[in-house]
């Protein structure tokens, strides 16, 4: 074997090792490459997945956050319903005086005494007047289908005039019916002999007043039977 050979061999083996280092640095580079790729896949996966988490915690933190406001709302709303319920109770139903005076009332119209004589006497209670006894008569009220007889009562031997008119009941068919409808506004006149009249317009029951010969004349309208006004009145020293 000559010295060139051996130069040749130990050549080949050197450029050998050379190439399988080359190959073999290579493929750990490349196996770096592919690992990092991956790796930073893997964490932007992550990051992605992070950040949708938080995302919907925060959507859901907000849902909670407006959930509280709505709540605090609705609490502060029924701290003031019931406080307005416990004025109400403590303004409308009645207790001490005013429970005894309503069970009195109660009491007399058990026993059988008018409405309308109650209303007068605690309408006049303020103050002790001279009064006649309550007189109860009623009328026909004028339609247009009607304005014939007793649609007139008078009061005060005939001093003071009573009338009215209002609007037709219907059937179911929407027929005009002779007489008068109590659900709707009525008109009635008050005139004395002597005197400007009074007129009422609205739905019943009604009431008004009128000064003649010296006296005060109250009257109470409510609807009667059918076609009927009932009026009570009551004439009292005035002043």
């Amino acid at each position: 074997m000559s010295l060139y050979d051996s130069e040749q061999r130990y050549r080949r083996r050197f450029w050998g090792g050379v190439i399988r280092f080359v190959v073999f640095a290579g493929l750990v580079v490349t196996a770096a490459i592919v690992s990092y790729q991956v790796g930073i896949e893997d964490l932007e996966s992550r990051v992605r997945g992070y950040q949708q988490e938080i995302y919907e915690l925060e959507a859901r933190q907000n849902e909670l956050e407006q959930e509280t406001a709505n709540l605090r709302v609705a609490a502060e709303r029924a701290k003031l319903a019931v406080e307005e319920w416990e004025r109400r109770y403590a303004t409308d139903v009645p207790k001490g005086d005013r429970l005894s005076l309503l069970e009195m009332v109660v009491e007399r119209l058990d026993a059988g005494v008018s409405v309308e004589r109650l209303a007068f006497l605690i309408q006049a209670a303020e103050e002790a007047r001279d009064c006649r006894p309550v007189e109860s008569k009623r009328f026909l009220v004028k339609t247009p289908l009607h304005s014939g007889a007793n649609t007139v009562v008078s009061f005060a031997s005939d001093a003071i005039v009573v009338t009215g008119t209002g609007a037709s009941a219907k059937t179911s068919d929407g027929l005009p019916q002779a007489w008068f409808d109590p659900l709707e506004p009525v008109t009635v006149q008050i005139t004395p002999i002597d005197g400007r009249t009074v007129e009422l317009v609205g739905t019943l029951p009604l009431q008004g007043s009128v000064v003649q010969g010296g006296l005060e004349h109250r009257f109470q309208l409510r609807a009667g039977a059918t076609g009927f006004i009932q009026v009570a009145a009551e004439s009292c020293a005035y002043p």
